[in-house]
């Protein structure tokens, strides 16, 4: 499956699978401590649900609200990270352990201590040596069961990438 993003800014968009149906909305707001929240559309029902929100802040632990467990954590406890190594490791719903591989231009999600891509992120390409598309999630079937905890942990990598990377330019 591909989630194509609507815009380039991946903490506010509309997710639209393959024939264009929309299936996500991700929405930010604030400053200081935003806001990110995560809706699905139920096509068949017709609602919408909030599957979760990611509290930015600053000076403090950013948090995850899971609407599944009504819960709120650490993303820090949840996504710990690992001296050396730009990866981040989870305990899905499903009971198994993934691991979200940072790279310099993407994110990867496998199965942790295998090189199997079960998701990964494409971001935008422009053109030029290279067919133009916005970005877009690769999702394989096997995590199908799982994708919303995915894109959620997804939005928390993602950002924790474009920061070292801007950090680098720095």
């Amino acid at each position: 499956m591909r989630l194509t993003f609507s815009t380039n800014n991946y903490l506010n968009s509309v997710l639209c699978d393959e024939q264009g149906q929309q299936l996500y909305t991700i929405s930010t707001s604030g400053l200081l401590n935003s806001k990110t929240t995560v809706i699905r559309h139920d096509q068949r029902r017709g609602d919408n649900i909030i599957l979760g929100v990611i509290t930015w802040r600053t000076y403090r632990d950013t948090t995850i609200w899971f609407e599944a467990t009504g819960s709120e954590v650490a993303a820090q406890s949840l996504l710990p990270s690992r001296l050396f190594s730009s990866s981040r490791a989870f305990t899905a719903p499903d009971g198994k352990t993934y691991e979200w591989n940072i790279w310099k231009t993407n994110c990867v999600l496998e199965v942790q201590g295998t090189n199997l891509q079960l998701v990964k992120y494409h971001r935008r390409n422009v053109g030029i040596m290279s067919p133009s598309h916005p970005p877009y999630l690769e999702i394989s079937p096997s995590v199908y069961h799982i994708l919303d905890f995915v894109l959620i942990t997804f939005i928390y990598v993602e950002r924790m990438s474009r920061r070292r990377e801007a950090g680098a330019r720095a």
